[in-house]
């Protein structure tokens, strides 16, 4: 006659068990965490953010805030590749590894707004980060300011972010992109010769 341990029968499968439960959870983890990480904005454009809020009084409300990340764009770039798109969009669609946009509005007149005030916030915030301003322009109502990192730069990887405050509307932009797939596009329009040829003849 045979009998059957059943703490030794039962262990294997109990064990299983929780390999099985471990990686349920562990997936809806790291599900929750990809969902999240769709509004939450990178800390460099968040600092562009954190600086104008800083500088204007009254209460800021959300629009949008959307952050689409190197797997999300992979994704869309294979899945562009499936239909015929015209060769223009299909390069800006293979330029994007990752882009951000948030927009807010301010509920109050923010009156005369210091913009001065902001960019310095902004600079020495992102100059710790490793990142300087390249562009600053502003004018009455309206600033706009342009950041990229100082090392790491080069047509293969491009990034930046922008700040843009018009009035009660403020939006923060950060992108990564290859520039390679419009190099090719434009050096195919347009014939570096044959222009070069007309500048010389005039």
């Amino acid at each position: 006659m045979v009998t059957t341990n059943r703490s030794e029968s039962s262990f294997p499968l109990f064990r299983f068990g929780e390999i099985v439960l471990g990686g349920i959870v562990v997936g809806f983890v790291v599900l929750v965490i990809g969902v999240i990480s769709y509004f939450r904005l990178s800390p460099e454009t968040t600092i562009l953010r954190e600086s104008a809020m800083a500088g204007m009084r009254g209460t800021w409300n959300k629009t949008i805030a959307l952050n689409v990340g190197v797997l999300t764009t992979s994704a869309v770039r294979a899945g562009s590749h499936l239909f015929r798109l015209a060769p223009e969009p299909q390069a800006a669609l293979d330029a994007v590894r990752a882009a951000e946009v948030g927009v807010y509005k301010i509920s109050e007149n923010a009156g005369q707004v210091d913009h001065r005030a902001i960019l310095a916030r902004a600079d020495k915030a992102m100059s710790a980060r490793r990142w300087d301003r390249v562009v600053g322009v502003s004018r009455e109502n309206e600033l706009v300011a342009v950041y990229v990192p100082r090392r790491g730069l080069s047509a293969q990887r491009i990034q930046c972010c922008v700040l843009v405050l018009q009035g009660k509307d403020l939006i923060v932009v950060g992108a990564t992109g290859n520039l390679d797939p419009l190099l090719q596009i434009a050096g195919k329009n347009f014939d570096l010769k044959e222009a070069t040829q007309h500048l010389a003849l005039r």
